[in-house]
Formats: structure tokens, C-alpha cells, sequence
């Protein structure tokens, strides 16, 4: 049983949320106002949202904005990519 993200699933949280990982919230959602770690964006704030699955140690992550489609993410512990069906456990694509 995992009880905490891997150093790669939190590099790879901040890739897509732009907020570094601190603490040992296991799921949950935030306004981030730097979508893909890009400090030069100057549009209203994205909905980051995420969990971590203890018993498997995968890392399901959606990032989503009101005026465009969702992105959602995946990332096993080892920071391996999840097949668009393993994420569509908790997060729908748009696409």
C-alpha cells in the first residue's frame, strides 16, 4: 500500500497544476492560475483536480477550465503514463 505520491508523480503534479505537492492530501481540487506550470499566463484560474489511489499508487489528475475542453492525466508510481481507460475511473475526457 502506497501512502504518499512518488518524487515523480509530485514533478509531474506541478507540471500540470503549476502548485508544487506538499503535504499528504490524497485527493482533492484548487483554482490554479498556472495551468501547465506557466507563470506567463494571464487568463482566469483553471480547476486542478486530483487523486492517488493508495492501493495501487497511481496518480489520476484533471485540469479543467470553463471556456475549453479538460485535460486529464495519469501516472503510475513509477511515473509511467495511465491508459485513457484507467483514468476514466475518475475523470472523463472531453475529447
Amino acid at each position: 500500500m502506497y501512502q504518499s505520491l512518488s518524487q515523480i508523480q509530485k514533478e509531474k503534479f506541478l507540471e500540470v497544476s503549476g502548485i508544487e505537492y506538499v503535504g499528504s492530501q490524497l485527493k482533492g481540487d484548487f483554482p490554479t492560475p498556472y495551468p501547465f506550470n506557466n507563470r506567463e499566463l494571464s487568463l482566469s484560474p483553471w480547476k486542478f483536480s486530483f487523486v492517488f489511489e493508495e492501493e495501487t499508487g497511481n496518480l489520476f489528475c484533471e485540469l479543467m477550465h470553463r471556456m475549453t475542453n479538460n485535460r486529464v492525466f495519469g501516472w503510475d508510481y513509477s511515473g509511467n503514463e495511465l491508459s485513457k481507460d484507467l483514468i476514466s475511473k475518475y475523470f472523463k475526457s472531453d475529447y
